[in-house]
């Protein structure tokens, strides 16, 4: 009968580790798209960067 309840114990456990795990990828994936979001932000801001830079290159070869 011991042997009995040490399973249903172990079956609860592994059911709540499973809950548990769940739970957490739902939270990694919430994460990763804000990070592929700032990545996204971060990549047109350099985008813009480089840009201004050519332009004032532009305008100081012209003389500006």
């Amino acid at each position: 009968m011991n042997n009995k309840w040490q399973i249903v114990l172990l079956m609860f456990l592994v059911a709540g580790l499973a809950a548990c795990s769940e739970q957490t990828a739902e939270k990694e994936h919430f994460l990763s798209d804000k990070m592929q979001t700032l990545e996204k932000a971060k990549a047109v801001d350099r985008i813009i960067q480089d840009s201004a830079t050519q332009q004032r290159q532009r305008l100081e070869e012209e003389g500006g």
